[in-house]
């Protein structure tokens, strides 16, 4: 994804998360449309309730990702 991350749509802002998401990045065989994803977290932010209601209480999309500063840690 070659776009800076300030022209990507900003589909959730609070005071712990900012989401970006930029639909249209072509399509992956059988896994679909691409998008594209910026996830700014504050530090400590419990993501566990966004999944409540998915199968398993777990998000069932495949992801690829990267961490560009500090560290990820998830809990299963």
């Amino acid at each position: 994804m070659k776009q800076d991350k300030q022209d990507v749509p900003v589909r959730v802002d609070t005071p712990d998360a900012i989401a970006r998401q930029q639909m249209g990045f072509g399509d992956a065989s059988e896994y679909g449309e691409l998008s594209g994803e910026y996830f700014t977290l504050a530090a400590g932010t419990d993501i566990t309730p966004l999944l409540e209601g998915l199968e398993n209480d777990l998000c069932q999309c495949p992801h690829w990702g990267y961490v560009l500063r500090d560290a990820h840690r998830q809990l299963f």
